[in-house]
């Protein structure tokens, strides 16, 4: 982790993670369940911001020749994987998640190629979760491995 130290034992350090959360208590001490997913809207913005970073790069990399046809291939199919697996317990973003997936059901990945095509269609759904990402009180943000 850059920048942050975790100092305490492992029970402060989980209760810091989660800020507080708990499944319960154990003798005075939070209990996580560390394989829940955390479907905050904090957290699926997050993951959001990833896939638009993979999707951001792999395009950048494949126009500058710095990535075959296959890793481009494998990176977008990895974001479609990420995005066919969003879900929220947020209220705020249900309804761009759920565009989301009724895009990804009609436009089914081919059997040869990029599982996405850069289209107005999916440049739609994208702002249309940065939208609710926003509403929600979280931004997306892609970071670009080369350039300025």
């Amino acid at each position: 982790m850059l920048g942050r130290r975790l100092v305490g034992t492992g029970a402060d350090l989980v209760e810091r993670s989660v800020g507080g959360r708990s499944g319960g208590r154990t003798g005075g001490v939070p209990t996580v369940d560390p394989m829940e997913e955390d479907r905050s809207a904090a957290a699926v913005c997050g993951q959001i911001s990833a896939l638009s970073t993979i999707a951001l790069n792999a395009s950048d990399g494949r126009s500058r020749g710095a990535l075959t046809d296959a890793q481009y291939e494998a990176l977008i199919a990895a974001e479609r994987f990420g995005y066919e697996h969003l879900s929220s317990s947020d209220e705020r973003l249900d309804n761009a998640i759920d565009y989301a997936h009724e895009y990804l059901d009609a436009h089914p990945a081919p059997t040869s190629g990029p599982a996405l095509e850069d289209s107005a269609e999916w440049d739609l759904v994208g702002r249309t979760l940065n939208t609710a990402c926003q509403q929600a009180g979280s931004n997306v943000v892609a970071t670009a491995q080369s350039g300025g």
